[in-house]
């Protein structure tokens, strides 16, 4: 017998082995008031004197379920489904399977805020909405909604605070059917306690027009819902907890919510030094135009990925109010402070390239950054009419940054000799200030199906930013003629802009499920500058440099879309094409204007399949005109940075893209298999491009040109399932990253490559227990190539490994540890690096109170380090930070409005 004829065989004997089942002990058949099969019920099996959870199993497609492994007792069989009120049965087994038939279960008419789930079911799935129950995964009393998050199968949260779920980022994130701080992710995900959930739901929100007209158009949004346990509704709860260790580190925390059917209040406050951020921080992450931002270059690939390093100094005060004034009707506002003081020192070390002037760079950096920042939102919605519906949204904003740095720069040729030196003072106050406002109409027809829908919304931003710089410059070292320069320039920038949407829509139904959609759009965009620079240059002829300008940039956008629409339950179809005509206008307003006007055909379609409950299929094309940016086409010089001189170029065309993306989602929850993939591929025309020309003194100036075309092409996949018997959970993901571009690098073109991988493996415990474990790795490698320079080409690569455990010794004594292991290797430079991280934590309940304990150890083994690496269109960087490194902090916890948890 062959060995294909051996796995057949061994093949089929498994098959059997694990197919071949007896006659279920419990099994019947769940249906509606009409007699129809339910899928997905979950059904579980309790003990009929005190509840205890046994067993639980999932109907299939036919309304069947089956239980096994029961043991002999008085049973209460649960029967749960969202939308549809709680059933129970009572059954004694006594060792002979039991059929009890047909289980009809009744419709249900809460809402979502209002749906229920048994504290029993470890998940309930119906339609677009995916349920996990919090009390069936492992949390500390001390743990945010971040950390229950991160246990959930199929939802991953980035480092930015960015929640993915679904393979869909999440957008909007509520507290019993509210918003909770304008839905802002990162705030809610921060400072909620993961304690005070019953439910987790994911769901698949239908857009306003469809919830109103009942007509599906598949264009849906992927939003959490938590609910509160019945404990803490209609009570104040919250928590304070206060914490001082070593090195003068300490932090403070408090919250206090409460939440009635009509009202809702919340109020949240952080103070520490230990690096803790309580909302989202990228506007403080982001750099302020001066001697160190080059994050627009090209290519890129630490763009978006910027973190805080050195030591942050974090406050933060908020307010939640919300109010229903009728069922449907109800006003939400939040007011949100953060202060935020970062401060430390880098090292950075650059291989760049210019063609023949090839050289090195490296770098001393020391900055602060202090950030106060003041957010106000505010959400009006009117849906308590069934014909139409009414929201306002409003956003207030104010910012105040101010940013210090000192960087004194080596600069080398390709022989390792120092030729010209650096030192740059810089100093940067913005003020920033904004209001959106957004109203949209929905008006539902007497014709079914028939509806429009009109929508305005408006961005109103001013922003004022004072530089100064100082350079002093040092030439021709180790020569026998050195030279110096010294340059002190104000730059006073002052920015008003106003963007302005206007939308209305309209659907009319031919026949059967079939429309047709007219949708008109509006978009106009107005940009004003007023700059003022002055500069002094101290050398034997002291001279002066004055510049001053207004500029003003005008785009509008017309855009009329005609489409045909196919809705049913399982597919939906939206397909047309766009007529878009752009105008622009900009320049120094003293001087002639540089105008143009095009008109462009875009097609787009959207086709979306849903064959089952769990799966779901969505095909995206469209196609999409980006002018270039203000910065791109400017018509003057910002020199402020004398090493770095950026210009833009009037000429540009506009840059057309062909984009198109698929994303597959498969949720089988009875065989507990989570897979989700997401493939986009983006072809530009007319790419625009970097030209850059960097001289002998090492001073690069850089513009913008048309240049061909540009693909770009990732892939990612997400797949995890239970092993069933083991309580154990596995997970692989994999992501890949597929980029050409082309640059102007002196006059040569450039094209670049760059190719990222990144796999990972995890291991976890699958259901709550006394022991919580994660194992996992991530392994990651970049390959950036050119078509000049190729002796530079550079694969970079990284490792992580990982470990963490959470074990309760005694229901009041818990322990929990992590230990991460990095490796960063790269062949174009010679500092690979080992970094070993380890925390741990031991938490203590005092009594049978509301008081907690808690020591902290951070950084154990006091690394003190951060480390990025970056490539861009013509060189790689390389950086390491100083870290806040090794602490400790003894903290205590106490829980406000605490009392004896029953049946959440």
């Amino acid at each position: 017998m062959n060995t294909s004829k051996l796995l057949i065989l061994l093949f089929l004997t498994l098959s059997i082995s694990l197919f071949a089942q007896s006659e279920p002990p419990i099994k019947g058949i769940v249906l509606d008031e009409d007699k129809a099969p339910l899928d997905l019920v979950s059904v579980a099996l309790l003990k009929q004197k005190d509840s205890t959870f046994i067993n639980y199993a999932l109907t299939d497609v036919k309304g069947e379920f089956a239980i096994f492994d029961t043991p002999k007792d008085s049973l209460l069989l649960q029967f749960s489904y969202l939308g549809y009120i709680t059933h129970f049965e009572t059954i004694h087994y006594k060792n002979q399977p039991i059929d009890i038939g047909n289980v009809i279960l009744k419709e249900d008419t809460y809402e979502l805020d209002a749906v229920t789930l048994s504290a029993v079911i470890p998940i309930q799935i119906k339609e677009d909405t995916i349920a996990f129950n919090a009390n069936s995964f492992k949390v500390n009393p001390s743990d945010n909604l971040e950390t229950l998050l991160k246990k959930l199968p199929g939802i991953e949260v980035e480092s930015n605070g960015k929640v993915v779920a679904k393979g869909e980022e999440v957008t909007k994130i509520f507290v019993d059917g509210k918003e909770f701080f304008g839905g802002d992710p990162a705030i809610v995900l921060k400072n909620l306690s993961a304690d005070a959930i019953a439910k987790v739901e994911i769901i698949d929100k239908k857009s306003d027009e469809a919830e109103l007209t009942g007509v599906d158009d598949g264009n849906k949004q992927v939003v959490i819902n938590f609910t509160l346990k019945k404990t803490k509704k209609n009570q104040g709860f919250g928590k304070v907890s206060a914490g001082m260790g070593l090195d003068s580190r300490y932090f403070g925390n408090a919250n206090y919510n409460k939440f009635s059917p009509k009202t809702q209040l919340a109020v949240i406050s952080k103070y520490n030094n230990i690096n803790i951020t309580g909302s989202n921080i990228q506007g403080f992450l982001e750099n302020a135009d001066g001697i160190a931002d080059e994050s627009d270059d090209d290519n890129s690939t630490a763009a978006q990925s910027k973190s805080l390093s050195g030591y942050l100094k974090t406050g933060v005060v908020g307010i939640n109010i919300g109010h229903e004034f009728k069922e449907k009707e109800s006003l939400n506002a939040d007011y949100f402070y953060n202060l935020s003081d970062n401060r430390g020192t880098s090292f950075s070390k650059r291989i760049s390239f210019a063609n023949t002037n090839n050289y090195d760079y490296e770098a001393d950096n020391r900055f602060n950054k202090e950030s106060n920042n003041h957010n106000f939102n505010f959400n009006y919605k009117n849906k308590s009419n069934r014909s139409n519906s009414l929201t306002i949204k409003g956003r207030l904003n104010s910012d105040a940054l101010t940013q210090y740095s000192m960087r004194d720069g080596f600069y080398y040729t390709v022989d390792g000799d120092l030729v010209t030196s650096n030192k740059q003072n810089y100093s940067n106050t913005t003020i920033k200030k904004s209001l959106d406002f957004d109203i949209n109409f929905f008006q539902k027809l007497a014709k079914i199906g028939r509806s429009f829908s009109v929508g305005f919304k408006t961005k109103i931003y001013e922003q004022s930013k004072d530089n100064e710089q100082a350079t002093f410059i040092i030439r021709n070292i180790n020569t026998d003629n050195p030279s110096n320069r010294d340059i002190f320039a104000l730059r006073d920038e002052a920015f008003n802009n106003g963007l302005y949407n206007f939308n209305f829509k309209f659907t009319e139904p031919i026949v059967g499920n079939h429309y047709l959609k007219f949708q008109f759009f509006l978009r106009v965009l107005n940009q004003n500058e007023d700059i003022y620079q002055f500069k002094t240059f101290a050398s034997d002829d002291d001279e002066d440099e004055l510049l001053s300008y207004k500029y003003n940039h005008r785009e509008s956008s017309l855009q009329n879309r005609f489409g045909y629409s196919y809705s049913t339950k399982k597919l939906n179809i939206f397909s047309g094409i766009e007529l878009q005509e752009l105008d622009r206008s900009f320049g120094v307003i003293t001087e002639d204007r540089f105008t143009s006007n095009q008109f462009y055909v875009n097609p787009f379609s959207i086709v979306q399949y849903r064959p089952q409950n769990g799966v779901k299929y969505r095909l995206v094309y469209n196609r999409k005109i980006r002018s270039p940016r203000t910065s791109e086409s400017s018509t003057v010089i910002n020199d402020l940075n004398p090493f770095y001189i950026r210009k833009g170029n009037p000429q540009l065309k506009t840059e057309k893209t062909d984009d198109i993306s698929l994303i597959a989602n498969i949720f089988n929850y009875k065989s507990s298999l989570n897979f989700t993939s997401r493939i986009k591929y983006q072809f530009s025309k007319d790419a625009i491009i970097q030209n850059i020309a960097i001289d002998d003194d090492f001073v690069k100036t850089r513009s913008y040109i048309n240049s061909g075309e540009r693909q770009r092409l990732s892939a990612y996949f997400n797949f995890s399932k239970k092993i069933k018997g083991l309580g154990i959970r596995y997970a692989i993901t994999n992501s890949s990253f597929y980029n050409t571009s082309t640059s102007l690098i002196n006059l040569q073109l450039n094209d670049v490559v760059s190719k990222d991988i990144s796999m990972g493996f995890s291991l976890e415990n699958a259901n709550k227990n006394v022991v919580d474990l994660k194992l996992g790795t991530n392994y990651s490698v970049n390959n950036t190539s050119f078509s000049i320079e190729q002796d530079l080409n550079r694969t970079y690569r990284k490792q992580h490994y990982y470990s963490a455990m959470d074990y309760d010794f005694t229901e009041k004594l818990n322990f929990n540890t992590q230990f991460d292991y990095f490796v960063f290797s790269d062949n174009q430079f010679a500092t690979d690096l080992q970094l070993p991280i380890w925390n741990m934590a031991i938490s203590y309940s005092i009594g049978n109170g509301p008081n907690s304990l808690k020591l902290v150890f951070i950084d154990l083994l006091d690394k003190n380090v951060d480390f990025e690496r970056r490539s861009t269109t013509n060189f790689f960087e390389e950086t390491t930070s100083e870290s806040l490194g090794r602490y400790m902090i003894l903290s205590y916890t106490y829980r406000l409005g605490n009392r004896k948890q029953q049946n959440d």
